[in-house]
């Protein structure tokens, strides 16, 4: 029997694995468009991407890619972001720029890194906030670490397990702790140093880039059942297709409902261990030029609604009308944390002024919201456990995750690309 290899979902895992698929492949999105939650809405003008996504490149195969499918399209930027707290604006990343802050505070973080540097380390952390100390030292893990990573995952770090920390947070040396506690001139750290954006246009243009050499792409076909031993997918549409191999970016927590079979215990176990949260992405049109000449800024202190405000209007001169500002604010829950979603949007206007974004005055011109079930992936003590359950099962039922949620794993739209491109490898062996 020749192959059949389907794929669930066009966000960007999908589209890249179809991509790399030399054999004819069906791709099926639930939406009426491609890209996930790389998709991009203009309202009245404004460019507001769902979230902030923006391109950053660790390998040469991906930038070539992307350049290859938007040639001249895209605009590099040297990273201007920043931390706010303690009324101060610091450089990101934190641990090597506390320049700004009082005294006795950049004093603390110092000690504290020296502290960290000299300790022999016996063993791996056990745990998110035991990795910060060892990496940094209390003074660093205190002011910034431990109640910004516990407002962003609503989860007590103390719960979580530091993988996901690997290319996701810069490490420093104590040197670089000494440098940028004098001066603001100091070295980007951090995979997102750089990073691209369209010229023209949202960060859409990516999935849509790929789409355009899949020829096969069905919008509007929702999975309802997938039967693991017919190996069919049955859609909401009434249509059922076949398939020996099943290329999966749907949630993975998603395919308990789906799967319409007898599942294992500990299987079952596995998928109802699996954690995440949610982001509620405000984006507001305003009608003033030039509010911030930041990309985005960093909020770790609770008297503020949102974890991160971002300016699409410095990605690209293009995603606001000429004289406007645009903005984006991020607000985590989760089943730990709620969300009050209708008192939200208010909130977060007064928490803008009170971080001094907004005036009193301003005109909003478009209040627009994405509000994201799945935004990140949570690295519980369970994690590592379920996922080795859990893989094991799918890749045994030839389902194949791919991507951030397809595999419940934190990754970077390039991680995205590389993962679609290891998947059809891994399939034509």
């Amino acid at each position: 029997m020749s192959k059949k290899i389907l794929i669930l979902g066009a966000g960007l895992a999908g589209l890249s694995a179809g991509f790399h698929i030399q054999n004819k492949v069906k791709i099926f999105e639930k939406e009426e468009q491609v890209g996930g939650l790389v998709r991009t809405d203009i309202i009245k003008g404004f460019v507001f991407d769902y979230d902030g996504h923006l391109l950053h490149f660790k390998t040469k195969y991906a930038k070539q890619l992307i350049n290859k499918l938007l040639p001249d399209q895209l605009c590099a930027h040297k990273r201007n972001a920043w931390i706010y707290s303690n009324a101060v604006y610091t450089k990101y990343p934190f641990q090597a720029n506390t320049f700004g802050l009082p005294l006795q505070i950049v004093k603390k973080c110092i000690l504290g890194m020296l502290k960290a540097a000299t300790k022999t380390k016996d063993k791996d952390s056990q745990n998110l906030y035991d990795w910060m100390l060892d990496s940094f030292g209390p003074g660093i893990t205190k002011y910034f670490m431990y109640p910004y990573n516990y407002k962003f995952w609503t989860i007590p770090p103390q719960e979580l397990i530091p993988d996901w920390t690997v290319n996701f947070v810069p490490q420093v040396k104590l040197k670089s702790v000494l440098d940028g506690a004098f001066t603001f001139k100091t070295k980007a750290l951090g995979y997102n140093s750089e990073f691209y954006y369209p010229s023209e246009g949202g960060i859409d243009l990516v999935p849509k880039a790929f789409a355009k050499h899949s020829k096969a792409i069905y919008t509007g076909y929702e999975a309802k059942v997938i039967d693991i031993e017919q190996k069919t997918v049955l859609f909401k549409n009434g249509k059922t297709e076949e398939f020996t191999q099943l290329i999966c970016s749907l949630p993975m927590i998603e395919l308990k409902k789906l799967i319409v079979n007898k599942i294992p215990e500990n299987v079952k176990t596995a998928f109802s261990k699996l954690r995440y949260i949610s982001v509620y992405n405000l984006n507001l049109g305003i009608d003033r030029a030039k509010i911030s000449d930041k990309h985005w800024i960093y909020y770790s202190e609770d008297k503020f609604s949102f974890f991160r405000v971002g300016f699409p209007m410095n990605f690209s001169k293009n995603t606001a009308p000429q004289g406007k500002s645009s903005l984006y604010a991020e607000v985590s829950y989760s089943e730990n944390k709620p969300l009050d979603k209708k008192g939200i949007d208010k909130l977060i206007h007064q928490d803008l002024i009170k971080a001094k974004i907004l005036r009193c005055d301003d005109q909003i011109l478009v209040s627009h919201v994405n509000d994201i079930k799945y935004a990140y992936v949570v690295y519980d003590h369970n994690y590592r456990d379920c996922l080795k359950v859990l893989n094991a099962f799918l890749k045994a039922n030839s389902i194949f995750a791919v991507g951030r949620f397809g595999k419940w794993k934190y990754m970077s739209m390039e991680d995205v690309i590389i993962d679609g491109k290891q998947i059809a490898e891994e399939l034509d062996q």
